[in-house]
């Protein structure tokens, strides 16, 4: 069985439950012998804040910190050559160069670097040096001091004479590909956020959908962030209920930070929408929107996200089935209207939504991908799109105003049976392992591993709640145990 190797993080962030954070570790050797698939991480869209996607493929020849002779080299670094073979997700299957033995290793460990960058370390001690794995030659097993000081006598004395060294890395990787050295400065990046912890924003009430209220940001890793309703911007005491959304005990409420229920500071007052805050944050949207009806800048609060920061929101809920819904009004921000559910109560259960979200499908697609489609609550007989449209005399939204499908390509690497780590759509402050259980045009079925089929979901391939095997692994959050059956 190949060993797989924790990561080494630049991100400082402590998780108290990483030892009970579920690992992929069986999957990864059953899809080293081919009898597992995993959704490889070009398939998601924007799983990080930096793309690595055309750094990170099959063939590329990387250095590599090893960690075989750490209590032997007094503090010297030493790497070795590689060849990634295989890609899962965000975990990548390296074969040292020199041998047959392998490793798995996360691509985005503090452990990978482009080829020849301990070479070119600018420094009179020495820091770093090349020296082959223990599993290239067990014969190294018996003496490591000894080798380990051969090894570096080399390495010092060929310091000497830079060309000879660099010689020495072009002859180890002459043929292949190289990482790049964007690869090293973009990793550096892949934490910072376009939002920072204490913002505020206007957050759509999951229980009352007709609602906005005032949040603030509590915690960001890496696109997701824990967003709250704090007493600091809300009318009175906060309700003691079970709310999530709502900063009592250890409540969490986590969401992507391009979410469909983000909304910047002043738009209810900009759109005529309800809002929950208090007199201050009334009095200052009231001018923001004031200002933008002017047409002039508007003054915000320096923890306030502007509408040029924000751009989208969301449907409340689980995505279980499409469902029959109109348009029932236009907001004054570009690019937003307001949907509702066909049915009795289409108005007091309508939402605002903006014209790019992934909730949004033609006429006639739940047919088309075979999916369920719900009809409007007091519906009688069969429904058929046509003679509905026709009876209510409505038109339907034309197809080109929707978002293009992705291409053929791409689609295909959400294969049936493959691996995945995902979001709850309820419960959001978990991730689970998930598989994808069948696909359906953009959108996928997926299975939460270990529990029931009635708590499938169902997400568009660009949804933010899918993420490539090892997301949750490199911001070091909790990846839930699958469910066990008792």
């Amino acid at each position: 069985m190949t060993e797989s190797l924790k990561i080494v993080r630049i991100n400082p962030r402590k998780n108290k439950r990483e030892q009970t954070s579920y690992n992929w570790k069986k999957h990864l050797n059953a899809f080293e012998l081919g009898r597992t698939s995993i959704v490889p991480a070009a398939a998601f869209s924007q799983s990080l804040l930096r793309d690595f996607n055309e750094m990170i493929k099959p063939g590329i020849r990387v250095e590599v910190r090893l960690h075989d002779y750490d209590a032997n080299t007094n503090g010297v670094e030493t790497r070795w050559f590689g060849i990634i073979e295989k890609v899962a997700g965000l975990r990548v299957l390296v074969e040292w160069l020199g041998c047959t033995s392998k490793v798995w290793l996360h691509s985005l460990t503090d452990d990978i670097h482009f080829v020849g960058s301990c070479a070119k370390m600018d420094s009179n001690e020495l820091k770093c040096a090349y020296v082959p794995p223990v599993s290239m030659d067990p014969a190294f097993r018996s003496d490591l001091p000894g080798f380990i000081a051969v090894s570096i006598i080399f390495i010092k004395e060929t310091t000497q004479n830079n060309a000879k060294l660099q010689q020495c890395v072009d002859t180890a990787v002459v043929g292949g590909r190289g990482l790049t050295k964007q690869y090293e400065k973009h990793r550096k990046s892949i934490f910072k956020t376009k939002f920072r912890v204490g913002q505020r924003l206007e957050l759509l009430n999951y229980n009352l959908s007709t609602e906005l209220r005032v949040a603030r940001i509590k915690e960001m890793v890496g696109r997701r962030m824990n967003v709250l309703v704090t007493e600091e911007d809300y009318p009175g005491d906060l309700p003691d209920d079970e709310d999530r959304q709502l900063a009592n005990n250890k409540d969490q409420y986590w969401i992507d930070q391009d979410s469909f229920f983000v909304f910047p500071v002043g738009f209810a007052a900009v759109n005529g929408y309800k809002i929950v805050a208090n007199k201050e944050y009334l009095s200052h949207t009231k001018k923001i929107a004031h200002a933008m009806a002017n047409g002039k800048t508007p003054r915000y609060h320096p923890d306030d996200i502007s509408f040029e920061d924000a751009e989208r929101d969301v449907p409340p809920g689980e995505f279980h089935d499409l469902v029959v819904s109109s348009i029932l009004d236009f907001c004054v921000t570009d690019g937003y209207f307001i949907v509702g559910m066909d049915g009795p109560d289409a108005k007091s259960d309508s939402f605002p939504m903006h014209i790019n979200n992934l909730f949004m499908f033609p006429v006639g697609y739940a047919e088309k991908y075979r999916l369920k489609l719900t009809k409007p609550e007091g519906f009688k007989g069969k429904f058929v799109w046509d003679k509905y449209l026709e009876a209510e005399k409505a038109e339907p939204i034309p197809f080109d105003a929707f978002k293009p499908m992705p291409s053929k390509d791409r689609l295909k690497m959400f294969q049936v049976g493959s691996h995945l780590e995902a979001a709850d759509m309820c419960e959001n402050q978990f991730i689970c392992p998930a598989t994808i259980k069948s696909v359906h045009g953009r959108l996928v079925n997926v299975h939460f591993d270990g529990w029931d089929s009635a708590f499938d979901e169902l997400y568009d391939i660009d949804s933010h709640d899918i993420l490539p095997i090892g997301w949750c692994e490199l911001h070091n959050y909790e990846l839930q145990e699958p469910k066990k059956s008792n």
